[in-house]
């Protein structure tokens, strides 16, 4: 059973750290619609499991990573669906990233960790745990997709 100051704790974490989860969910999802579901599921499966975590500390990389697997059970779905059944969209572009048109042409493997990194501060460890990944991994994904956003940036002007 949980606490009413634990359930408090859960709430204002989340709080803190929904705006992050947004960005990320978008950075895999590409609609908006589908990363505020992948959102919500997330934090629906960190609260269930709530009373597991042994360290408080920890539930910030937990949040994130409930977050990435949402989006990778959402990304499962969607390949599951009928082609004649998906719309076409229209990438969202969040404005407190002035980059992100380039960091959305990017592939998955390379744009999650440098938005990780980059735009949610995450040490190279803390990303390697939530996308399951060797730190090593992280670190040259890290590298060459910086490598492939300057050149787009540069032939972008």
């Amino acid at each position: 059973m949980l606490t009413e100051e634990r359930k408090a704790w859960f709430v204002e974490t989340v709080r803190c750290r929904e705006r992050a989860m947004y960005r990320t969910a978008l950075a895999m999802l590409r609609r908006s619609a589908e990363a505020e579901d992948a959102v919500a599921d997330a934090i629906e499966a960190a609260w269930r499991r709530l009373d597991r975590l042994r360290d408080d500390k920890a539930l910030p990389t937990y949040l994130m990573t409930c977050t990435v697997n949402a989006c990778h059970r959402a990304l499962r779905r969607r390949r599951e669906q009928p082609v004649n059944d998906l719309t076409p969209y229209a990438p969202v572009s969040p404005p407190e990233l002035p980059v992100w048109a380039y960091l959305t042409s990017l592939p998955e493997k390379y744009r999650l960790p440098l938005i990780l990194r980059y735009g949610e501060e995450m040490p190279v460890e803390e990303i390697a745990r939530v996308l399951r990944l060797p730190r090593g991994t992280v670190s040259t994904r890290l590298s060459r997709g910086l490598k492939q956003l300057r050149k787009q940036i540069e032939e972008g002007g």
